[in-house]
């Protein structure tokens, strides 16, 4: 993911999420009640670039396992939670290739990522050190970091946390220092860490929604205008696995200091939730607004970014929603990487055994009218559509 950072006032009490949301797009309900207007809604072009799956897309990348995190930087850096690896890609829609450099991550299943644009952070390795360039999470809860300085090939485990089940990570600026969040899902908490990698005590209520339903956990965590974003999901306890469905799923707001402001989202069209970012300027009929992917049906619903009213679901050009099996990350892109106009996608297609990473942008002529052939069909029911994570 770009870097998740705002300056945060830590004892920031309003949502303060900035950006024109489109008059059509602003009537719902949070309960998953949806847009009513006369004005055209734009169609999105879903667009397929990289498979580890041969011929299924122009690129071809053998590492490119159930990739998860997305950040872009001066390229589009990919955690692929299959082969335990990092890949790096440039371009866009006919143009996309693939780096030389890989990064192999130490530490169990590496979920997902953040870009550190900060002197902060600093990891040594054989080479010497320096600060991270890339920071990442994972499921058994070690986070590690990347510079060539220290490794050119090999992150560093910079934390340890026991029991921890890390599915999410973003990188928060206050007025008091840099700080990591981690979602462990395991333990449905947020973790904090210090510009030091130094695992922070949080008072009892710290980053907790009071209204959260039993065995709701935290699933993913991110900074989103000027508030943090908890995505919660439906964890099956005796698998530790995501549970999919309609409605099963919350997205909550806090202040940087960790209080709760309110619940942004309750079920509706919530299916295990797990990216979370605002839509670009250029997108169509949801330019600014929030967008929460779900990884249970792979849906991208869009909702005004201060109030949580829906404003309506991604739909593809022939009016079937943008439904992409195991859906993870999703990314603004940028005039090099995709296009401004673009957000990429990242999912862990065919039960997380392979790996999908494209684009999203407001239709074209000449783009595709269906997806990508990879349309979740979870709707209901244990497990997702990636066989639950």
């Amino acid at each position: 993911m770009r870097p998740r950072i705002v300056t945060l006032c830590a004892a920031a009490l309003v949502l303060g999420i900035t950006g024109t949301v489109p008059a059509h797009a602003t009537t719902g309900g949070t309960s998953g009640g949806s847009a009513t207007s006369t004005t055209p809604v734009t169609r999105y072009a879903e667009i397929p670039l990289v498979s580890d799956i041969s011929g299924k897309t122009k690129l071809t990348d053998p590492k490119l396992v159930n990739p998860w995190g997305i950040s872009l930087g001066k390229s589009l850096s990919v955690t692929n939670a299959g082969s335990g690896t990092v890949t790096l890609y440039t371009g866009g829609v006919g143009t996309i290739k693939k780096e030389q450099v890989e990064v192999a991550v130490p530490g169990g299943r590496p979920t997902g990522q953040v870009i550190n644009p900060t002197d902060d952070f600093v990891v040594q390795g054989p080479a010497g050190k320096g600060p991270a360039t890339h920071i990442f999470a994972s499921a058994a809860g070690v986070i590690s970091a990347f510079t060539p300085e220290a490794d050119p090939k090999n992150a560093i485990i910079a934390a340890f946390t026991r029991h921890a089940d890390y599915k999410g990570l973003a990188l928060m600026e206050t007025n008091r220092g840099n700080f990591l969040l981690a979602a462990d899902f395991a333990n449905n908490r947020i973790d904090v860490f210090d510009a030091d990698f130094q695992k922070l005590k949080l008072g009892r209520r710290a980053f907790r929604d009071p209204l959260l339903p039993k065995n709701y956990h935290a699933y993913n965590v991110e900074v989103v205008g000027d508030v943090v974003m908890v995505a919660y999901a439906l964890r099956d306890p005796r698998t530790g696995k995501s549970v999919a469905g309609r409605g099963k799923g919350f997205v909550s707001a806090f202040s940087a200091s960790g209080r709760f402001l309110r619940r942004m989202v309750s079920r509706g069209h919530l299916n295990a939730p797990w990216a979370m970012i605002l839509a670009p300027k250029r997108f169509g009929s949801f330019s600014n607004a929030l967008l929460i992917g779900n990884f249970g049906d792979g849906r991208i619903n869009a909702f005004h970014p201060r109030t949580g009213r829906h404003l309506g679901t991604l739909r593809l050009p022939n009016g079937r929603p943008v439904a992409i099996e195991g859906l993870w990350d999703l990314e603004r892109g940028s005039a090099r990487l995709g296009g401004e106009d673009a957000v990429w996608y990242s999912a862990g297609i065919q039960k997380a055994q392979h790996g999908l990473l494209g684009i999203i942008r407001p239709a074209r002529k000449g783009d595709p009218a269906g997806g990508s052939g990879t349309t979740s069909t979870s709707g209901s029911g244990s497990g997702s559509s990636g066989g639950g994570y």
